[in-house]
């Protein structure tokens, strides 16, 4: 376990490529009204995916009237699921957060909910943000609320969200996962992730993606 200095190192310097990459993503909405929404057209409905278990989720597009949705699942991850998602302890999302994570592109920026079909309560979340030195690259971000995990919905979501990426011309995802979560290095390893690089606390993954079909 690592001590409480480095995991508030690390939550410090992504708490600010966070906010700047909010800043970035609220400028190029403005400087091209033109793209937003882009790829949420025949999508935008979703499909019903059935799980290794049986239940059945409904995996869409994320969109702003979704702000709710997400922070209705936060609140039902476990503390150690936030530290692991964040990084570091994470008492709640604030609303220049839930905006952030639900005001999404779809072309540079993209997220997928998946839905439980059973009460309509969001399960689990997996997003994509493009690299603004690289587009081809993008960061891979999946959270999967702890009562859902070890259902294959998290292999699922990034699955779908990896033919999104590679219709918008993205080439490789980049993880970075904390070193204690070994839930999510499984889900990695299930999606053929190669380990590039060891940080103090966490593990950088990158992900292949071939030309969309």
């Amino acid at each position: 376990m690592l001590s409480p200095h480095i995991y508030a190192a690390l939550a410090h310097e992504r708490h600010q490529t966070f906010l700047a990459q909010a800043e970035t993503d609220r400028r190029k909405r403005r400087a091209r009204p033109h793209r937003q929404r882009r790829g949420a057209g025949a999508a935008a409905t979703g499909s019903t995916v059935v799980l290794r278990d049986g239940s059945a989720v409904l995996i869409r597009p994320v969109r702003s009237a979704d702000a709710p949705l997400l922070a209705d699942g936060f609140a039902r991850l476990s503390d150690r699921s936030r530290r692991l998602r964040f990084l570091s302890p994470k008492p709640a999302l604030s609303p220049i957060e839930l905006g952030y994570f639900t005001d999404v592109d779809h072309h540079d920026h993209e997220a997928l909910g998946a839905l439980d079909h059973a009460d309509g309560r969001g399960v689990g979340i997996a997003r994509y943000v493009r690299d603004a030195d690289d587009p081809q690259a993008a960061e891979l971000a999946v959270t999967v609320i702890d009562d859902w995990q070890g259902r294959g919905l998290g292999t699922e979501l990034v699955a779908q969200l990896s033919e999104r990426a590679r219709s918008e011309g993205i080439r490789r995802f980049t993880a970075l996962v904390a070193a204690d979560n070994p839930a999510m290095a499984r889900l990695l390893r299930n999606v053929r992730a190669d380990l590039v690089r060891r940080e103090p606390g966490a593990l950088q993954y990158e992900i292949t993606l071939g030309p969309a079909e």
